[in-house]
């Protein structure tokens, strides 16, 4: 009986670990948009950007807190040397207290007036959410287009290895057919040969293609934050044709209205607004309410009652020239942001020139290597049928073969620019992936 058992236990535990592991090696499938969607999920860098804005956030609770009034309390314990005392000649010693005094009391503090500083520390932090919010959303178009790129790179190098596979398969073909013929002194030593060192020569490549695809799909499994040893596995994206060219001046125009960066400078500008404001604020008066009541005070202290209430007024009459000096530091801050936004404006304006041109080659490329290859098929039929028709020789048609071959790899280069130029595109003009709307997270 126990035999039995620990058969079927085997038998069990086999049955589990075989459907495991086939559940384990089950491949993922994404297509572009599943690739983008993953990528914008799982990204560390998002994350951090993410954090950082809701960072930024607690900074602007943090400035509004300054309005409300603060309570606190207090509590000690001060023991004497000996009971406090003094001398008056003709009344003798006189005691005014004891040694142990323990003190305790609960007191409050409400600014009423701060002549700007508590408003220009909300502007100021509200502003430093806005521009986190941007480097967030820029963080998101980033990564998005690196996925759509490391997407495009794996089709293409799979395309690649397809077109070395088959072209493996076309010079094994003419090895063994050049060999027969050969062997039946139909045709020269010089046929065999040069299939054969083509078929070595598309061996390299083949293998240097199949490389290229392993690094592809690795640098994509990084953007997806997926382990390496997950297998994946993705799906032709369906894509709409490329609208026309855009009117270079119209897409500057709608880069410099869209891209987080320059929302971003803007944030920052209108955060030394307030900051100056925050500045001047020193030179104003201030004018708060203190009140306090005491539990137990200590006995040295003269008797007052238990509570108390005061308005303070503070007017700042001489800080060393610090202000002045703090003024001239928000000042060379505004400057030098403004020569920042200058400079991105150009390079964006450089960015977005280079995108549409590129975008435009790329066009260009993909029409004539379609031409190419249109025309690299009919040599090759046609070498094919002289050949049969013993018209040429195999070289001809090895030639046609190679220059065929050639023509798909163009092909499937010009298809991986275009699509990397359209999405190099859409990220210098600052478009945001599409996703839910992450600015409405309160």
């Amino acid at each position: 009986m126990m035999v039995g058992q620990q058969k079927l236990l085997i038998v069990v535990f086999i049955i589990a670990m075989t459907f495991s592991h086939g559940h384990a090696q089950e491949s993922a499938a994404y297509d572009l948009q599943g690739v983008i969607t993953r990528a914008l999920a799982a990204n560390p860098n998002i994350h951090a950007a993410r954090q950082a804005v809701t960072t930024a956030q607690t900074k602007v609770e943090e400035a509004r807190a300054h309005k409300l009034p603060t309570v606190q309390g207090e509590a000690g314990y001060l023991r004497l040397d000996k009971d406090p005392s003094f001398t008056v000649a003709p009344m003798g010693t006189l005691v005014f207290g004891v040694k142990d005094n323990p003190w305790e009391n609960i007191s409050l503090d409400w600014p009423i007036y701060t002549g700007g500083l508590i408003s220009g520390m909300i502007a100021a932090s509200r502003q430093g959410v806005d521009a986190a919010w941007q480097d967030y959303a820029r963080t998101r178009q980033e990564t998005a287009a690196e996925a759509a790129t490391a997407y495009y790179q794996v089709l293409s190098a799979q395309r690649m290895v397809e077109v070395m596979q088959g072209q493996v398969t076309t010079l094994k073909e003419a090895v063994r057919v050049s060999t027969g013929l050969h062997d039946q002194g139909v045709v020269a030593k010089l046929d065999v040969l040069r299939p054969t060192a083509d078929l070595a020569t598309a061996q390299t490549a083949l293998a240097q293609a199949e490389n290229g695809y392993q690094l592809a799909l690795a640098n994509l499994k990084r953007v997806l934050n997926l382990p390496q040893e997950t297998a994946i596995t993705l799906t032709q994206t369906t894509e709409t044709p490329a609208a026309s060219s855009p009117e270079l001046p119209a897409a500057i125009q709608a880069a410099l209205g869209h891209r987080p960066e320059m929302k971003q400078l803007q944030a920052y500008l209108r955060a030394t607004d307030a900051q100056r404001e925050i500045v001047l604020a020193g030179r104003k008066p201030q004018l708060g309410v203190h009140a306090q009541y005491d539990f137990e005070r200590p006995t040295t202290y003269p008797e007052i009652g238990t509570w108390s209430v005061a308005v303070v007024l503070r007017q700042p009459l001489f800080d060393g020239g610090t202000t002045r000096a703090q003024l001239h530091a928000v000042r060379s801050q505004r400057e030098e942001l403004h020569d920042r936004e200058e400079a991105l404006r150009q390079g964006i304006t450089m960015q977005v020139t280079n995108a549409v041109l590129t975008m435009q080659t790329a066009e260009k490329k993909v029409q004539s290597a379609t031409q190419a290859e249109a025309a690299a098929e009919e040599a090759y039929r046609a070498a094919e049928a002289s050949y049969k028709n013993q018209i040429v020789p195999m070289l001809d048609v090895l030639s046609a073969q190679s220059a065929l071959t050639n023509a798909r790899v163009q092909r499937a280069l010009a298809e991986f620019d275009r699509q990397t130029a359209l999405v190099q595109y859409h990220l210098a003009l600052g478009d945001t992936p599409e996703s839910e709307n992450e600015r409405s997270i309160p």
